[in-house]
């Protein structure tokens, strides 16, 4: 089984067997701008994980297009080389993990994040009460080589809801509500960014697709994200692209 850790860096998990996933797209540090100190907290994490066989769970939350999967994705490319390797997860497949687990536990030479993409649940949601039980409270422990980093719109994961707080049953509702978000011992957020980044960052891949900076350019960029409704990094990146192609 460790063979196919070798010759390959990230999986997908179907339920039933990890496939390969060969193309990937690589993310430095150096792309990811204005977010310093996610970055940080997360790395020091991840080389923890990789050097003493601890960590802790980790939550990025926050904006869509903000960085939170390419944060994912530079850990991968920073840490594959010292054996992190990582798997993707689909919540609804979430009964199987013990099985995952069974494949995963033996292989002592790697470090596997499994890896919860843009999860969200509703307050019936039965996948809500089984994934927290995996990740804590369950008989079977997950593998000391197994940590969960899933990423959320929604810091508590579940949908919101406005709650009467002085009665008992609504305080058991929010206690309910905080427990799975409990269970990430490193909740990292991702906020709006300002005007400033949001141009650094249009600099920075019009530079990377060797796109010349034209006359009020800045402007060009401020009416693209104007016209997308908000100022991302996502956002960013595509106006580069759109500057390459269209102009």
């Amino acid at each position: 089984m460790e063979n196919i850790f070798k010759n390959c860096i990230a999986f997908r998990w179907n339920g039933q067997q990890l496939e390969e996933i060969n193309f990937i797209e690589k993310v430095s540090k150096t792309d990811l701008i204005g977010i310093d100190n996610q970055i940080k907290l997360a790395s020091k994490n991840i080389e923890s994980f990789i050097e003493k066989g601890i960590a802790l769970n980790m939550l990025l939350w926050g904006e869509r297009g903000c960085g939170k999967s390419s944060l994912i994705n530079m850990l991968l490319t920073e840490y594959n080389k010292q054996g992190l390797r990582i798997i993707e997860f689909p919540q609804e497949k979430i009964e199987t993990i013990f099985k995952l687990f069974r494949i995963l536990r033996p292989v002592e030479k790697f470090r596997f994040i499994l890896f919860f993409d843009d999860i969200s649940f509703n307050e019936q949601d039965i996948y809500y009460r089984k994934f927290k039980s995996i990740m804590e409270g369950g008989l079977e422990s997950p593998p000391p080589n197994v940590i969960f980093v899933a990423t959320s719109n929604r810091r508590h994961l579940i949908e919101d809801k406005t709650y009467d707080s002085n009665t008992p049953y609504s305080r058991d509702e929010i206690n309910e509500a905080m427990s799975l978000y409990a269970r990430f011992g490193l909740v990292i957020g991702f906020y709006p960014i300002n005007k400033k980044i949001y141009l650094d960052i249009c600099k920075h891949y019009m530079k990377k697709y060797s796109i010349p900076f034209i006359e009020n350019w800045e402007k060009d960029a401020e009416n693209f994200a104007i016209s997308r409704g908000k100022r991302t990094a996502r956002v960013a990146k595509q106006f580069a692209i759109y500057q390459k192609i269209f102009k």
